[in-house]
């Protein structure tokens, strides 16, 4: 998990598996540990049958499993049941639980759009950038969101592929999200992937179709090539070539749906 976690309690033979996360967990430690840093990805399907079997047979909880399967019976909301996870082990501190299970009842009141960004957001944030863009992507085949959510969406999908240095799919989405959030951020990245491409032409229509004053793209090339010269810039850039690879599919899943 990328932490040593200290386990008092009992070590599970066989792992329990989050298919979410891509993640084994042995114990009910690490468990906690993986709600207290994922409030955000949550889903009242984590408290399967699966999961409670496994805390009574790998874990032997008996009792705190019979606990959580009246909890679930009695139709108890998420964040109660959660709470009583977290409560079980002493893992975590008193004000630790309460922000944890606050954060839960936080997100479960948000629209299902919402929620949907919130984890493809916190996708992004760990560095899953194909996962991430698939999330976003299907985000916005729902019916009826605003305009400026989708146009927010779309900015971070664009931002995602900018981020695999995949410039000129990223302007695409950059431009989409512009066209229905009129922010001047998803105007200025679009500006910039389009240089990073050196696609003057692109520079030019975007200049006429969004009546960029002349002053405007001046500072923008001026922006542009100060961060094109960072040294930071460079090596984040060299680092992505070595790691093409990775971004190969990210390539793939754009064509096919946009074309070449």
């Amino acid at each position: 998990m990328g932490e040593l976690i200290l386990c008092r309690q009992p070590m599970a033979a066989t792992p329990f598996y989050i298919e979410n996360a891509s993640l084994n967990i042995y114990s009910l430690e690490e468990l906690c540990y993986y709600i207290y840093h994922n409030t955000e990805t949550l889903d009242p399907m984590l408290i399967s049958d699966e999961l409670l079997d496994w805390i009574d047979q790998e874990l032997s909880f008996t009792a705190l499993s019979e606990r959580l399967r009246t909890q679930k019976r009695s139709g108890m909301p998420f964040h109660v049941q959660i709470e009583t996870i977290l409560s079980s082990c002493g893992y975590l501190t008193p004000a630790e639980i309460r922000d944890t299970v606050h954060d839960i009842m936080l997100f479960m009141e948000l629209s299902p759009e919402e929620k949907k960004k919130r984890i493809a957001d916190q996708l992004l944030k760990k560095g899953r950038i194909r996962r991430a863009i698939l999330n976003y992507q299907e985000i916005l085949k729902i019916p009826g969101i605003s305009r400026g959510f989708y146009g927010d969406v779309c900015h971070n999908i664009g931002y995602a592929y900018a981020r695999a240095f995949l410039f000129r799919e990223a302007s695409e989405y950059y431009r989409m999200a512009y066209e229905r959030n009129t922010s001047s951020k998803s105007l200025s990245q679009m500006l910039f992937c389009l240089m990073e491409t050196g696609d003057e032409k692109a520079i030019d229509k975007a200049v006429e179709d969004f009546h960029i004053r002349p002053d405007q793209i001046e500072m923008a090339r001026k922006v542009f090539k100060a961060a094109s010269e960072s040294d930071q810039v460079k090596k984040a850039q060299d680092e992505a070539l070595k790691k093409e690879n990775v971004f190969y599919g990210l390539r793939e899943d754009y064509i096919r749906k946009y074309g070449a």
